[in-house]
């Protein structure tokens, strides 16, 4: 496409690049004239004058000469306005001097967004409910999703989405000489891809309006009223030449930059309506189905119903592109380079649907293909392939392979490098973010932590020390000291992510509900419940606000309140709190859920604290047969209401019973989790010690000894658990009158307490019923007179 208005040469290069063949040789003059080296034509001078100075001023535009291209078009529109019959549009401001010469290299990318929209809300969450203390599974590493808390750049400032394929001016050829009135569309849609250039969104959007009128009103389908004011949205009508598809693109992609998805889905539609009136499918139906795509992802491409959307438009662009290139007739010409980059920038958008639903490996084929495409076309370094790198990083970390990961995330980071030198840039920020996942996701602490603070450093000096991505950081590295049981370190940077949140997300933001929680969970593992409570409390208030009293997630953080204030002894707080819970998960869920199964096993926890063991069995009962409905017979989380059944019993002096579903308990844990898993040393000792309080010693020690196998096979042989249960086994070996085997105990128990220090957390216990025969057979061990 060459002009608007025009008889159009026919030319291959949909994206309105002017094939060199084409172009006039023009040197530029301080005045904005041209020394010419031109073409003759039939055109009057004043014609000339006009068609000259606009083809000079794309020229200059080409050449990053911004200022004198501003000059050329506004003589131009000033000769014809001179004319009889011409108006005038408004005066055109200067270009500022700082823009007077750039790179337009980002001009012809194609490539989607997800590198450089990370969200707010892209952070990692530890928070537990009252039955786990596992953090919750991670988000996506890097959200593509705009929020309006946000304040990151608009989507696309350095890889597009395919959103820029009508973002140069226009030459005027083939003009004809009685039609002065033609030249005017491509003179204004000239002027506004400067000041868009500029991102004078404003000034730029009320020119290709007037550019849009004119067409309009040549057409006869021109409907504005003359009262309207210019930013208004055009309403153009189908009759409409497929000149206006340019138009409405770059309307559109004003609307996007802003994040007006409506108004700019609405322009991307009215082009869609023009290009399908084309008797072939073009470059120009294939653009515009691409980019009503990736409206519909930004308007919630997580969403299945915009995804499936999305996918359909994308589907539809690439059959368009791959018929166009198996078409084409010269793949040494510029334009099959072209069709080929738009190819992988709709392949790269496609993948990016799947991936954000979590369809990881469809995700994964397409952005291979992609990457590879823009290796063979593009020279390195270049950013689209950084982009694709990324990208496909990204999708083989979600997928668990962190080696092929990290490589593409290194090879992410040459290129960056390359193009911002020096520079403290967001991208960088985000690239070094994702490296330190990579070795925090395989506990390589120390270089993680390397990484994610030259992140955080890097950020802090691209975005300012008070952005949700410094947030975000933060968050991480908080959970990466959490992970590590590092609690103080956790909780003095969780508090300082949520300054940072509180000051730059509004006072209700979800995230807030997040740290909040995350620095409760870290006081409660240091024991200090009292500031545990607080915390937890303050993010269910919160949550509250945000989601009602209803909503399943505001159940979680009220279970938080209820485990907290359980182990401060408040018993009748905590019922309380339970008892909301479950009406919250009972109407949400129903009945027979397992988020219902966890509220009353918590719900018996209570009751046995308070001494109310009969109410304490039948909420867990009540549990068990909801457990068992869900999720088998044969799962942990139902051995953990049966120990929680026999331990009862126990309680209640009911040794019988309390056996049976101790036996039971063990049964399934062997099944569900081996017979390796520190969950049977627990049941094992609870059965040993039932065994020993019968006098049945022998038993009880064959149950210790397997409990002491698990431990040590888990812990090593110098855990503070293994010394414990070598204190309790001594002690069985006392009463049995065995010193040999009591001694050996006695003494390992002993120096492993000594050589774990505070963090064992006990001393040699000494008790049995043997101590006289133990005098008599070994004087030595009698009590002194």
């Amino acid at each position: 496409m060459n002009s608007i208005g025009t008889d159009r040469a026919n030319s291959p290069n949909s994206s309105g690049s002017i094939s060199s063949s084409k172009r006039k040789h023009l040197s530029i003059s301080c005045a904005g004239q041209a020394d010419e080296d031109v073409v003759a034509t039939t055109h009057t001078p004043a014609q000339n004058d006009i068609v000259l100075l606009n083809n000079l001023g794309v020229d200059c535009f080409e050449h990053g000469i911004l200022t004198d291209a501003t000059k050329c078009f506004q003589n131009a529109m000033e000769i014809f306005s001179s004319r009889p019959g011409g108006t005038i549009p408004p005066n055109l401001p200067l270009m500022s001097s700082q823009v007077s010469c750039v790179s337009l290299d980002s001009l012809s990318r194609s490539s989607p967004d997800q590198v450089v929209s990370t969200s707010a809300h892209d952070q990692d969450a530890i928070m537990d409910d009252a039955e786990s203390e596992a953090p919750v599974a991670e988000r996506h590493l890097l959200s593509t999703a705009p929020t309006s808390q946000s304040s990151s750049s608009s989507p696309g400032s350095e890889y597009d989405e395919g959103m820029n394929c009508y973002n140069r001016p226009l030459r005027i050829e083939n003009f004809k000489s009685d039609d002065y009135q033609s030249i005017v569309p491509t003179l204004l849609f000239n002027i506004g891809q400067l000041h868009s250039l500029e991102e004078d969104d404003t000034t730029a959007e009320r020119y290709f309006l007037q550019a849009l009128d004119v067409l309009q009103k040549r057409s006869g389908s021109s409907h504005r009223d003359e009262s309207m004011e210019l930013d208004e949205p055009v309403r153009p009508l189908n009759d409409l030449s497929t000149d206006a598809i340019p138009i409405l693109h770059n309307l559109a992609r004003m609307y996007y930059r802003s994040q007006n998805y409506d108004l700019a889905m609405d322009m991307y539609l009215r082009a869609l309506d023009i290009a399908q009136q084309e008797e072939q499918p073009s470059s120009s139906l294939a653009n515009t189905l691409n980019c009503i795509g990736v409206i519909f992802f930004h308007m919630g491409g997580n969403n299945e119903k915009n995804a499936i959307k999305a996918l359909n438009m994308f589907n539809a662009s690439l059959d368009i592109r791959k018929k166009l290139i198996e078409d084409s007739k010269d793949p040494t010409h510029f334009s099959y380079k072209v069709l080929r980059q738009e190819l992988a920038t709709t392949m790269n958008n496609k993948g990016r649907i799947h991936y954000m639903l979590g369809d990881h490996d469809a995700a994964m084929v397409i952005y291979i293909d992609a990457l590879k495409l823009r290796r063979e076309i593009l020279p390195y370094p270049h950013l689209d392939v950084a982009a694709s790198a990324y990208n496909l990083g990204q999708t083989y970390h979600q997928l668990g392979n962190l080696t092929k990961a990290m490589e593409l995330y290194e090879e992410f980071h040459s290129i960056v490098t390359r193009f911002f030198v020096g520079k403290k840039h967001r991208n960088l920020a985000i690239i070094l973010k994702c490296m330190a996942q990579v070795h925090h996701d395989q506990s390589q602490y120390e270089e993680a932590a390397r990484l994610y603070f030259e992140s955080l450093e890097t950020t802090k000096a691209a975005l300012g020390d008070f952005h949700p991505e410094v947030a975000s950081l933060l968050n991480k590295i908080g959970n990466m000291y959490y992970e590590n049981s590092d609690f103080d370190s956790a909780i003095r940077v969780y508090e300082e992510g949520l300054v940072v949140e509180r000051a730059v997300l509004t006072h209700d933001y979800p995230n807030i509900v997040v740290t909040l929680t995350n620095i409760a969970q870290s006081q409660k593992h240091k024991g200090n419940y009292y500031a545990a409570l607080d915390r937890y409390s303050e993010a269910h208030a919160l949550q509250k606000t945000i989601l009602g009293d209803k909503d399943p997630k505001v159940a979680v953080s009220l279970s938080n309140v209820a485990q907290v204030s359980c182990r401060l002894g408040r018993f009748t707080q905590a019922f309380d709190a339970y008892q909301k819970v479950l009406q919250i998960r009972r109407d949400a869920f129903g009945d027979d859920h397992v988020e219902v199964a966890a509220t009353l096993n918590s719900i018996g926890l209570v009751l046995f604290k308070q001494g109310f063991h009969e109410f304490a069995i039948q909420s867990f009962r009540e549990s068990l047969r909801v457990r068992k409905l869900c999720l088998g017979s044969h799962h942990r989380d139902v051995a953990v209401v049966l120990y929680n059944i026999a331990t009862t019993h126990l309680e209640q002096g009911d040794e019988e019973l309390a056996t049976e579903y101790y036996a039971e308990t063990l049964r399934v844990e062997r099944t569900a989790l081996g017979n390796d898993h520190r969950d049977l040393a627990v049941t094992l000792q609870h059965i040993g010690q039932i065994h020993r309080q019968r006098g049945e010693l022998d038993v009880s020690l064959g149950y210790f000894k397997e409990a002491l196998r698990i431990e040590k096979l888990n812990l090593g042989d110098s855990s503070p658990a293994v010394a414990r249960l070598l204190n309790k086994m001594g002690n069985i070996y006392l009463a049995k009158a065995d010193v040999t085997n009591m001694m050996r105990c006695f003494t390992e128990a002993t120096r492993i307490y000594e050589l774990c220090g505070e963090a064992a957390n006990g001393d040699l216990e000494i008790s049995g019923y043997n101590f006289y025969c133990l005098s008599i057979t070994n004087p030595e061990c009698a009590a002194a007179a």
